[in-house]
């Protein structure tokens, strides 16, 4: 039996392993054919900036894992207007572009998922 499963991420992408162990997470339950969303609050929107060269830090950059998300039928990733204004960023410039939520649609969001993980 299937449970829609919400991965709430709110960590920079650098900043410890929560950023790698949220997509960690979302495959893992995607490969299962568990129904998968990922939500990015707060410093993860961060993971989704073009370009990142994390060689510098010797980290493992974000970027490669968002790319395959698609493959394992994640085929949006999610994140909040104040999550986006909190870092003066636009949807539109980052890499994948995120579907984004107003206040009141992102608690509707977190709402119809059975099972909700925050990291």
């Amino acid at each position: 039996m299937s449970k829609s499963i919400l991965i709430i991420c709110r960590s920079a992408p650098y900043s410890s392993s929560s950023a790698r162990d949220a997509l960690d997470m979302a495959l893992a339950g995607a490969v299962f054919e568990q129904p998968v969303s990922l939500l990015l609050l707060d410093d993860a929107v961060l993971q989704l900036l073009p370009g990142q060269r994390s060689s510098a830090i010797q980290a493992k950059n974000p970027n490669a894992m968002l790319g395959a998300l698609p493959m394992y039928d994640i085929e949006h990733i999610y994140t909040s207007l104040g999550s986006l204004a909190l870092h003066g960023m636009q949807a539109d410039s980052l890499e994948p572009a995120p579907t984004v939520l107003d206040a009141e649609e992102l608690k509707h969001f977190i709402a119809r998922h059975e099972v909700v993980l925050t990291l």
